[in-house]
């Protein structure tokens, strides 16, 4: 009964101390370190040799400036601790406080000189240091123990620190070191990488990583440094640099295609349609195998037809009909089968040729997956024919079949459009409602945007006039009816001025217009969307598509450095912000001369 009993009290004093020191802790949060300094100084009377304890008196001292006081403790510590290693340390940086640097830097080339003899103690040493935020000794000091012992390796920690200095060469030069020594933390150090590496090709970190890896390759032509580039070009958008990189490993290496596949394919989601080409140009060519071939080919046969106008239809067309040929009309080529009903019945216009392949591709052995996305393309098609409720129907089925997944959630903001295009504008929105925490960052967008489009107006027009005009004319863009859309929202903007719906039909309009390259009534519509809503939320939408078309199609790059600039300083906030800066730098010049 003895020892039980002893371990109660010897627990129940354990956690009686810890309190005290939490006690203590939180005074000295709160500033009051006359309370802090009393609680510890208990606590330190009852161990003296615990230099942990010791050191928060030092501290406590230190910050109601008396330094003497805390010259005391640490000479009078130092005496009975059984460790001593870090007393120097923190005498020399008492000393500092007091602003006697020169005591204080023989202090501290004392302790670190201790490393010689001891290199296991540098780490401690090193993070007093960094703890001190006397960064220069910390890295000495991990220097200093890696040369006493080469079996120790502080190069991460080193690396660290010049990050913390700002020393982006040094910092760069150590990490690479590191992936030098082992090349499976390359993942890891990419990651490290992505805290100073932005968007920006003209940074300070990108810059220094970029020559970094540029000498090194030079130097040492290593597949790493190629594999690292490739990924620094793919932070900055720059896809083509990118693709040199990529191609340079394959064609050394012959393998691991798929790094090529995955750039085409990024390339594309960020809009870089001709970078995308090729990279899948180059694929096409080089495989030998066949479904790597057939990859490329669906995607490269996707981005031309986004970019074709009228006239060009019937011969991609025909590449769709060779290429199925080839490959077949099984759920194999179920991509290639998708994108050719979409391509018939959105922009060819011949609807039921789509649903037709589409319904044969039903028959097929599809997964579930397929099997919605089937639905859900046949549901659009019925949108486009104004077939509502059998839309709706399918959209509903898809919700059923894979619940709580994204393709569900994209449904379900297809349920809440056709409803609006219906005029059905408060069950609309009570679905759009549901999706403003969707996992998907695009329909979430989308579905924020629609539903702001009917609030923001619901409340000034009962009767939805407008509301239900601006409906029609979006269908009507939504079935590839262009001019009958331009004529509706002109009709619009002449009956309905002042509504709040202007700004967007002018935006709309605008789009449209584009299309047909009319630039100057496109113009003319981002200026009076900028002069009439300039406090609107489309008013950087405006801005940006003013800047892309002064840049693009009017031959103004001036004009549109000035667009580009007001997106920067005055809508920090805007989605167009990281590209607008980024085409601003362009045009003023920075990605000149960037080479070594």
């Amino acid at each position: 009964m003895k020892y039980p009993l002893l371990l109660i009290i010897a627990i129940i004093s354990f956690s009686s101390h810890a309190q005290s020191l939490q006690l203590a802790d939180n005074y000295a949060d709160q500033g009051a370190y006359d309370k802090a300094y009393a609680i510890y100084e208990k606590a330190y009377s009852q161990d003296k040799r615990n230099f942990n304890l010791l050191f928060r008196l030092v501290e406590f001292q230190q910050q109601l400036e008396n330094y003497k006081k805390a010259d005391s403790l640490l000479d009078a510590g130092e005496k009975v601790a059984y460790n001593t290693y870090l007393f120097p340390l923190e005498k020399g940086y008492n000393a500092s406080l007091q602003g006697r640097d020169s005591l204080a830097l023989r202090l501290y080339n004392e302790a670190i000189s201790q490393i010689d003899s001891i290199p296991q103690i540098g780490y401690s040493i090193a993070r007093t240091f960094e703890t001190r935020s006397i960064l220069d000794k910390a890295i000495e000091s991990y220097e200093r123990s890696m040369q006493a012992d080469p079996a120790l390796d502080y190069n991460y920690q080193i690396a660290q620190l010049y990050g913390e200095q700002g020393e982006m060469k040094l910092m760069f030069d150590k990490y690479l070191d590191l992936m030098e020594k082992n090349e499976q933390i390359i993942p890891r150090m990419q990651a490290t990488f992505s805290r100073y590496i932005t968007d920006d090709a003209t940074s300070m970190s990108n810059q220094a990583l970029r020559r970094a890896l540029l000498i090194r390759l030079r130097e040492n032509p290593k597949l790493m440094y190629n594999a690292v580039l490739s990924w620094l070009f793919i932070q900055q958008k720059d896809f083509n640099a990118a693709f040199t990189q990529e191609k340079a490993i394959y064609n050394r290496t012959k393998e691991n295609i798929f790094n090529l596949q995955d750039l085409a394919q990024t390339a594309y989601e960020e809009g870089d349609d001709i970078a995308a080409q090729s990279i899948l140009e180059y694929i096409i060519e080089t495989s030998q195998v066949a479904r790597i071939r057939y990859t490329a080919e669906v995607l490269q046969l996707k981005i031309i037809s986004n970019n074709a106008g009228a006239t060009d239809f019937p011969s991609i067309k025909e590449k769709y009909q060779t290429l199925l040929a080839r490959y077949g009309t099984d759920e194999q080529s179920f991509d290639l089968q998708h994108d050719f009903a979409k391509l018939l019945a959105f922009k060819i216009g011949d609807q039921q040729t789509a649903v037709d392949l589409l319904k044969e591709l039903e028959k097929q052995n599809l997964g579930k997956f397929r099997n919605a996305m089937n639905k859900m393309l046949l549901a659009d098609i019925l949108v486009l024919q104004e077939q509502f409720n059998r839309a709706l129907i399918l959209y509903s089925q898809v919700q059923n079949d894979l619940p709580n997944t994204e393709i569900a959630q994209e449904s379900q903001y297809k349920v809440a459009r056709t409803s609006y295009f219906q005029g059905d504008f408060k069950w609309s929105l009570t679905q759009l409602k549901v999706l403003r925490g969707a996992t998907s960052k695009l329909i979430a967008n989308d579905a924020m945007q629609l539903s702001l489009t009917i609030s923001d107006h619901i409340l000034y027009d009962t009767t939805f006039v407008a509301l239900k005009a601006f409906a029609k004319a979006e269908l009507k863009q939504y079935q590839n009816k262009n001019e009958e859309a331009l004529s509706l929202y002109e009709s619009l903007l002449q009956e309905h001025k002042g509504d709040p719906i202007e700004d967007e039909a002018l935006l709309q309009q605008a789009q449209l217009l584009e299309k047909k390259a009319d630039w100057e009534r496109a113009k003319a519509n981002y200026e009076k969307i900028i002069g009439n809503y300039g406090d609107g939320i489309l008013a950087d939408d405006a801005i940006y598509r003013l800047g892309l078309l002064y840049e693009q199609q009017l031959n103004n790059p001036a004009e549109a450095q000035n667009y580009y600039e007001k997106i920067i300083y005055d809508h920090a906030d805007s989605i167009f912000f990281i590209d607008a800066r980024r085409r601003y730098r362009k045009l003023r010049g920075d990605f000149e001369n960037n080479d070594l």
